[in-house]
């Protein structure tokens, strides 16, 4: 068969070569114009190394039943912490002792742990731009963040066992009443006393230690939750992610008990400590 279509193509040429000729232009034609299509649907914006992340976070499934699922998880384990006077999630509350008999309170980061900021994310990826401080403000000033599904529904059991809840944030001060805003609008109960801004002259400083301090003044810390292992424990703002995740590792035994890690793969401290380009990669087991 093979053989016969060279013949028809053979007869064709030398029957009618200007028809042949033209056909031979006409197949290269469509085949460019098809090859231009197939870049024209990958759009630009997916070839932001940002681009997966956000739009995980934004549309999957998954992400949203991963963090349903920390929620319950962090609410048995309220309840069983909340009963206990010896429990204690934060490090340099356990070393001091004495909080047996305070009262309980649970400690939330909010970006990306209470409140979804992924349109800010996608704003920058439309736009081109990277991170500013600038930006996240207009951004939080906006009162425009979703609520992080599971948030909601383990906040409320947690009040409505008794037991305290603080937001520790590194959102700055000047956002603050906004951030409260944004909050309430969605359901959440808080209020200034339990809204804890960054203000680092004031010595509320970004590592969230001073805070979790004031916090474990009057209360038992029975849980600690963040997307951020820095909202947990000290030694995370390393940028070695072999010194990370070696310091990680010594509180493995807390995770899932006392410590709650929500998923992130936009951002966070994890980012700044990656090794780079093929370094970052392995290809076999080590």
């Amino acid at each position: 068969m093979y053989v016969d279509r060279i013949q028809i193509l053979e007869n064709l040429m030398s029957r009618n070569p200007l028809f042949f000729a033209k056909l031979v232009v006409l197949s290269f034609v469509c085949a460019s114009l098809s090859a231009q299509q197939d870049v024209q649907e990958k759009p630009e914006v997916q070839n932001d190394e940002r681009y997966n992340s956000v739009c995980w976070v934004q549309n999957s499934a998954e992400y949203r039943m991963l963090t349903e699922q920390t929620y319950r998880m962090a609410l048995t384990q309220l309840y069983l912490g909340a009963k206990d006077s010896k429990w204690s999630a934060d490090e340099v509350q356990v070393a001091e002792g004495g909080y047996e008999h305070k009262k309980p309170a649970v400690i939330l980061d909010v970006d990306e742990t209470v409140l979804d900021n992924s349109a800010y994310n996608a704003r920058n990826l439309e736009m081109k731009l990277e991170y500013s401080t600038e930006s996240w403000n207009a951004w939080c000033l906006e009162e425009k963040a979703l609520p992080i599904a599971g948030a909601l529904d383990f906040i409320n059991a947690a009040k409505g066992i008794g037991v305290e809840v603080f937001y520790i944030t590194n959102r700055q001060d000047d956002v603050r009443q906004a951030t409260l805003n944004n909050l309430k609008a969605l359901g959440f109960p808080v209020d200034e006393d339990h809204l804890m801004t960054k203000n680092s002259d004031e010595g509320r400083d970004a590592n969230k230690i001073s805070r979790r301090a004031a916090v474990a003044e009057d209360h038992r810390i029975v849980l600690l939750i963040g997307d951020n292992l820095s909202d947990m424990f000290t030694g995370m703002d390393v940028r070695n992610t072999k010194r990370r995740n070696e310091i990680a590792a010594e509180k493995t035994a807390l995770l899932g008990s006392r410590l709650i890690v929500m998923p992130n793969p936009v951002y966070g401290g994890w980012q700044r400590a990656l090794p780079k380009g093929k370094d970052a990669l392995r290809t076999q087991r080590d």
